[in-house]
């Protein structure tokens, strides 16, 4: 098994303080209907018929078709999309703000349209709030460690971009037991048929299980080559501690759809490859509404 992804991050920096939350993410929600209309050469016709719809970026992207393979529709159904966007470090009013972007298998061929969408998105988000000359934009390719590349221009992208593997991931993860989990984000996760109000780690981690296995099996190599049942199980034995994670309105949103559950816990009692698959799952947020910056989440080792 092995999945390909790219990581792009975008630093909004600016001398006023300023919240751009609420205008970011909501910027965010568009960003489908932008990717359309930068690649789509007939916006206004129908989808179906198309005279380049096989080979149509946006369909190729958003399609989310099932797979001929039927113990892949059996296990995943209907896939993620092959992306997922993250907002970090705008909590209130500040004076820079993160934009990241992970696109993963065979979409990394259209990053250029990736990165000029989110360009654009950015770009008129912060405008609403800011005069031009106010902020500035940098760009950064990301490697294993998180060290940030300067990208230096978005015609020399699919050139220089880092290509990153999960399998690497997975394979040269130091193994801990023990790890601060922080949601930056409300996670949402489904409990019963609701959104659940109360973190549970082994919800959380069977949650990644499937998503990580979900996006190997459709857009990587083939599936995850681990124990389910025996990490789904473990999972449940892992303890909660230092706990401030709790269920929120976040500030920037009155709408109850933006709520879930926000905080730090730490965790201890992981088991292989439990933390390594974890960190693979980090790069692609959780639960519901991931690919459009819901349940963005970082780890930290616990000495």
């Amino acid at each position: 098994m092995d999945l390909d992804f790219v990581c792009i991050e975008c630093e909004v920096v600016t001398d006023v303080p300023v919240h751009l939350t609420a205008v970011l993410y909501n910027a965010l929600s568009n960003f489908e209907a932008q990717f359309k209309a930068s690649c789509c050469p007939t916006f206004l016709e129908p989808c179906a018929s198309c005279s380049v719809y096989v080979e149509c970026p946006y369909r190729i992207v958003f399609d989310q078709g099932l797979s001929s393979n039927p113990e892949i529709v059996r296990l995943h159904q209907k896939p993620s999309l092959p992306f997922s966007l993250y907002i970090n470090g705008i909590d209130g009013n500040t004076s820079s703000c993160t934009v990241g972007m992970v696109v993963v298998g065979c979409t990394v061929n259209y990053i250029g349209v990736f990165y000029s969408v989110l360009l654009q998105i950015i770009d008129a988000a912060v405008r609403e709030v800011l005069a031009p000359e106010l902020f500035t934009l940098h760009s950064f390719n990301l490697d294993y460690q998180g060290a940030r590349h300067v990208i230096t221009g978005s015609a020399a992208l699919p050139e220089s971009m880092i290509l990153l593997s999960g399998q690497h991931i997975l394979q040269n993860t130091v193994h801990s037991d023990s790890v601060r989990l922080s949601l930056k984000a409300p996670l949402r996760l489904l409990s019963n048929g609701s959104i659940a109000h109360r973190f549970d780690f082994g919800m959380f981690f069977r949650s990644q299980l499937r998503r990580c296995s979900s996006l190997c099996a459709y857009y990587g190599t083939g599936e995850l080559d681990v124990d389910y049942v025996r990490l789904s199980e473990a999972a449940q034995n892992v303890v909660v501690y230092e706990d401030t994670i709790h269920f929120a309105q976040p500030l920037w949103s009155k709408r109850l759809s933006r709520a879930g559950l926000i905080g730090i816990a730490e965790c201890a009692g992981l088991v292989e490859p439990m933390l390594s698959l974890l960190l693979l799952g980090s790069y692609f947020n959780a639960g519901k509404g991931a690919t459009y910056g819901s349940g963005f989440h970082t780890l930290e080792l616990i000495d």
